[in-house]
């Protein structure tokens, strides 16, 4: 059975029906979703002016998808940038985009989490964990850039839907997300999986615990084999060593399994996104079926290659 695509991408009042490419990242660990949107040729004038009249950074984005006249809305958010050459190439960033364009300067000997982002970002509704920061400095940043500090220094990643921020540790920032299946020779357009067994994952946990006083509690577990060893550092509030360690343990037992590491791709629907589940379903092989949380997303829509989603794994869930 053969689907028609069709896409519709609205820049301000302007509206685009069946553009070339249109391609949309996302993921768990990265700050901020993107898109790039590519406009056929015929789109250089409309009504007898320069497309470019008619569009400004700033405006806002909203990217529908779909099949046979029926449209999903994949992705929403601001006008970035333009490639005036042909043909015209528009990036799009999502509701970060604001974040992005004021600035900060300021100094507290001590603050939480919570009312650092308060600070940063007055207009929207904060969910994060209680933590003390304590000491911490904004000079000439953006409340992006001070969220990229508190992602990079403490792992706690930031996340924005309909006007709240969540700012969580990076597998739990999106919440609980969409359970989707996987069915190899059925849904699946093409893999680049690897199956290995718990022994032979090389990973080594850094962890680090920043107190209030400014002082740093250390604390590394997993795989000895320091050449060819992966390193995830986390970092956590002010927690006791006793904690650090059982949170340290615990990412590495949750890292270390039998099961699939890499990508797979499927078709537009279902349609998962970063943070959600997927469940793999192998008939000649069952036993190595299981559920993973989907770390990235990237959503194709070509005229040429068709609409896919490519899904990179994480752990077991």
């Amino acid at each position: 059975m053969y689907y028609e695509p069709n896409s519709r991408v609205t820049v301000g009042n302007v509206v685009f029906n069946n553009v070339n490419r249109v391609q949309i990242t996302e993921s768990v660990k990265e700050l901020g979703d993107k898109a790039i949107v590519v406009l056929p040729r015929n789109y250089s004038t409309i009504a007898g002016q320069g497309v470019l009249d008619y569009l400004k950074t700033g405006d806002p984005v909203k990217i529908e998808l779909g099949y046979d006249g029926n449209y999903w809305t994949e992705f929403s958010g601001f006008l970035d940038e333009i490639e005036s050459s042909e043909p015209l190439v528009l990036h799009i960033d999502d509701a970060f985009y604001h974040l992005k364009r004021n600035n900060f300067v300021k100094a507290w000997p001590s603050i939480s989490l919570k009312q650092l982002l308060e600070f940063i970002a007055p207009n929207y509704t904060i969910e994060c964990p209680g933590v003390n920061l304590g000491t911490f400095q904004i000079s000439n940043a953006s409340s992006y850039r001070v969220l990229r500090e508190l992602q990079k220094q403490y792992g706690f990643y930031s996340y924005i839907r309909d006007q709240v921020i969540t700012c969580q540790f990076a597998y739990d920032v999106r919440g609980i997300g969409d359970i989707w299946t996987y069915k190899f020779y059925n849904n699946v357009k093409r893999n680049d999986l690897a199956y290995h067994r718990k022994e032979d994952v090389k990973v080594r946990i850094k962890a680090i615990a920043n107190q209030r006083n400014g002082k740093k509690l250390k604390y590394e577990t997993g795989s000895d084999d320091v050449n060819y060893a992966s390193v995830r550092t986390l970092n956590f509030g002010a927690i006791t060593e006793k904690e650090l360690k059982q949170a340290a343990d615990a990412w590495y037992n949750k890292l270390s399994f039998d099961g699939y590491s890499g990508s797979i791709t499927g078709f537009a629907y279902p349609r998962t996104h970063a943070g959600d589940t997927l469940k793999i379903i192998d008939d000649l092989e069952p036993e190595r079926e299981g559920n993973y949380l989907i770390e990235k997303t990237i959503i194709v829509y070509d005229l040429t290659k068709g609409y896919e989603r490519q899904n990179t794994l994480s752990f077991k869930v």
